[in-house]
């Protein structure tokens, strides 16, 4: 029992030592100041005391700053010490100062590989702690969490941007306004410290410039896509979203360049193709445009804007053949081969085109647009027949277009029938009373059909519409 007695006893001696060392570590981390300690590793125990004990439990800045002070008080008086700066940028971390943590591990990196270091205090670089891996892994936890949320936050911005195209009320849009400022600032301020703590990373970049984008910042988005690349190297899909930037600015030469690299690695992609086309049309370089166009449509025979696109093409072909013959025309020089070969271009051209306008017409027969270039380019070939029945069709679905009335008008008058060509006219001034043109051909029809009253009122209408 007397042993028995001795051991209880024992067991709370210890009990009551382990009590007083617990209860005692929060009054030793606040007497560790920087008067009091007299040595290296009392500052650094004295940091860790009060990081572990004190800040940890209160999460009080103050109390990291008290941390901190500890040790940039060893800095000054020990020198610059891997252990005490690799402290610093744990500490710096805590409070997310993402540049003042990596200027901190970066000098841990630095100081290690300093000869002018003792190696006795240098100890910690090549036992115990890895610093270059708990740096790398600091940096990496930051950077996923920095890049993660700045995407969050980037989703969010894209939410609100396709709420704001819906109908909303005044007041709704200010504040949708107010929410998609703020998800952008956040947005970028998290990137920026993404940037921070991993400056190589080159999704950081990507990411960044695809907000920038989002707010039409176009130049600086391209500078991060080509910072992004210098990581990487040449990136398809980098490359791809510097071309649509450029296509956006717009700068259509740089554009130009970019989509050609960027068909090189992806010749089939339909967009590119598209956006490469649209650069050559807006460079004047039609011949590019066509071979383009042409790739577009072998992908997509039944793509009517470039169907529409083709056609336009040809009448600029036809367009240039009819202007080499009326260069030529009053020249002794022009030989008979040459005109000869011109007004065969033009029909070759001008079938080519009609024959473009007839396949949309076949897809979508609500197309007008492309029944008024039919329309006209069946009037250029004399086909006025023809022009009139895509005119007559065009006018059944649109009334109100006055230009296809007035092709319709003269489709008829091509065809003889000057009294079938009246019924267009007069429609046009039910248009637009105002239309002088409209009442001179009138005149003429009206007279021509033995209609003399109908002629005098028009002509007294055109005197009416001209006086000053």
């Amino acid at each position: 029992m007397k042993g028995s007695g001795g051991n209880v006893k024992t067991v709370k001696i210890v009990i009551g030592i382990f009590l007083l060392v617990s209860l005692s570590i929060p009054a030793m981390a606040q007497e560790g100041s920087k008067e009091k300690c007299q040595s290296l590793s009392c500052f650094l125990q004295s940091a860790k005391i009060q990081y572990q004990h004190v800040y940890k439990k209160s999460k009080l800045r103050e109390d990291l700053y008290h941390c901190i002070d500890l040790l940039k008080e060893a800095s000054t008086r020990y020198g610059h010490l891997p252990e005490v700066h690799y402290s610093l940028g744990v500490f710096y971390a805590e409070i997310n100062a993402l540049d003042t943590m990596v200027a901190y591990f970066d000098s841990v990196a630095m100081f290690c590989g300093d000869p002018s270091i003792p190696e006795q205090d240098k100890k910690n670089c090549t036992k115990g702690d890895n610093y270059k891996k708990k740096m790398a892994d600091m940096r990496q936890k930051f950077w996923e969490e920095s890049y993660n949320n700045g995407v969050n936050y980037l989703t969010q911005y894209d939410t609100v941007c396709a709420y704001m195209k819906l109908p909303v009320s005044e007041d709704s849009m200010k504040v949708l306004d107010s929410l998609k400022n703020l998800a952008f600032r956040l947005a970028k301020s998290d990137f920026d410290m993404a940037l921070v703590a991993k400056p190589g990373e080159a999704r950081t970049y990507d990411a960044l410039a695809i907000l920038l984008e989002r707010e039409k910042n176009y130049a600086d988005a391209i500078a991060l896509y080509l910072k992004a690349m210098e990581k990487v190297g040449e990136d398809s899909s980098l490359v791809g979203k510097i071309a649509y930037a450029y296509i956006y600015i717009p700068d259509w030469e740089n554009a130009r360049i970019w989509f050609e690299k960027y068909l090189q690695s992806n010749p089939n992609d339909i967009n590119a193709l598209m956006n490469i086309s649209a650069t050559y049309s807006a460079l004047k370089q039609y011949d590019k445009w066509f071979e383009y166009t042409q790739k577009v449509l072998e992908l997509q025979p039944k793509n009517t804007q470039f169907l529409f696109n083709a056609g336009q093409y040809w009448f600029l072909k036809m367009q240039e053949s009819i202007d080499g013959l009326i260069a030529i025309a009053d020249t002794a020089t022009a030989t008979k081969d040459k005109r000869t070969a011109l007004e065969a271009q033009v029909d070759e051209y001008r079938e080519k085109g009609i024959d473009c306008y007839r396949k949309i017409i076949e897809i979508d027969p609500q197309d007008n647009d492309a029944r008024k270039r039919l329309g006209i380019l069946l009037l250029l070939g004399q086909q006025a027949q023809k022009a009139a029945v895509v005119f007559e069709e065009f006018v059944a679905l649109d009334s109100l277009d006055n230009d296809a009335l007035d092709y319709l008008g003269r489709s008829y008058i091509m065809l003889g029938d000057t009294k079938a060509a009246i019924r267009p006219y007069e429609m046009i001034i039910k248009n637009d009373p105002g239309s002088i043109d409209a009442w001179e051909r009138l005149e003429e029809l009206y007279r021509y059909n033995a209609m003399p009253e109908e002629a005098e009122k028009a002509q007294a209408k055109v005197a009416e519409l001209k006086k000053p």
